[in-house]
């Protein structure tokens, strides 16, 4: 009787413990699968000194992929809650006017603008450029414009102003971009969006009008990096309402000012071909050493070097393609 007791506290002895190691074993499953997944690279090495690598993770070391971080910054995308630029800007976010960054030390000596989806601020002629106006300068360019026409914006981006100046720009409209520029649309009857709002290259952004300090209806417009102005010749061909290339490269010579007066004389089709910046000019896209061709629907190299008056084999040449390559549209062919 006794052997047969203790055989049968022995089967529940053995039961519970069975019981407890799948319970145990079960645990460490689970706790296993809902690990949260790390989302640096793993380095099994210790050549890494513990004041350079602080991350650890079941006692390995990790270090940050800095891959991510540059494939991010060259695409330089944002999303409607986020600031664009907002490190390059040095978290600097205010409503109140278009140049706030005068206590800003760290600009950098180059810096690389996208200009990829660019679009035009409105398809009317340049009425006066950038450069001296009598004891002024004109920090942009005029382009002609009817009361009540739509101003779209120039890239993709936030509201950062709409304000209204009676002595100066009328109502107007600063934007800041994922490039890195600002632009400013000036002396509008109407604003179509409010500040902070995000808006998309080609989206209206006001109405064209005349308010503030203007002689006539007209849309003053003015690239910015950093607050400081830039010719927007260097950057835009607005013969052909394209940007002469899909990047421009900001450096010490964007800032400077030219000699020439901002008055234009506007030919048949508005163009502002005649504008010519001082003979110390150094850049190649507004002294007209370098012209590009922003490609179109329907575009082939025969058409593009006809218009140019240029053959195809020099088309070829100079932008390293042959007569088979595909033309994309939106992209930016070299002509001279």
């Amino acid at each position: 009787m006794q052997i047969k007791s203790l055989l049968s506290n022995a089967k529940v002895i053995l039961a519970a413990a069975s019981m407890f190691v799948t319970l145990n074993s079960f645990s460490q499953k689970s706790k296993v699968e809902t690990r949260s997944e790390v989302e640096y690279k793993q380095l099994h090495s210790s050549s890494f000194n513990d004041k350079n690598n602080k991350l650890f993770a079941d006692g390995i070391r990790l270090k940050m992929d800095m891959s991510a971080l540059d494939e991010a910054e060259a695409s330089r995308n944002f999303d409607a809650s986020g600031i664009p630029a907002d490190e390059l800007y040095g978290g600097i976010w205010s409503n109140s006017f278009v140049n706030i960054y005068g206590a800003l030390n760290d600009v950098p000596a180059s810096y690389k603008v996208d200009l990829s989806n660019f679009t035009i601020p409105h398809e009317g002629y340049m009425t006066s450029n950038f450069g001296t106006r009598r004891r002024r300068y004109h920090y942009g360019v005029d382009l002609k414009v009817q009361v009540g026409d739509t101003i779209y914006a120039a890239f993709d981006g936030k509201i950062r102003v709409t304000q209204y100046e009676r002595r100066g720009y009328g109502k107007y409209v600063v934007i800041r971009h994922p490039n890195g520029l600002e632009t400013v649309y000036g002396h509008l009857s109407k604003f179509l969006v409010k500040e902070n709002d995000y808006v998309k290259s080609g989206q209206p952004v006001g109405l064209g009008g005349n308010t503030g300090r203007s002689t006539g209806p007209h849309l003053h417009f003015e690239t910015r990096f950093l607050g400081r102005p830039i010719n927007p010749n260097f950057i835009i061909d607005f013969d052909n309402k394209v940007c002469h290339r899909d990047e421009y490269v900001i450096n010490s010579n964007s800032f400077r000012k030219t000699n020439s007066s901002s008055s234009v004389v506007a030919g048949r089709a508005g163009s502002n071909s005649n504008y010519k910046s001082s003979k110390s000019s150094s850049n190649k896209y507004v002294d007209g050493d370098v012209k590009y061709h922003r490609i179109r629907k329907g575009d082939t190299l025969g058409v593009i070097a006809k218009r140019y008056g240029v053959s195809v084999k020099h088309l070829c040449k100079v932008n390293k393609i042959s007569t088979k390559t595909t033309l994309r549209v939106g992209k930016s062919l070299r002509v001279s």
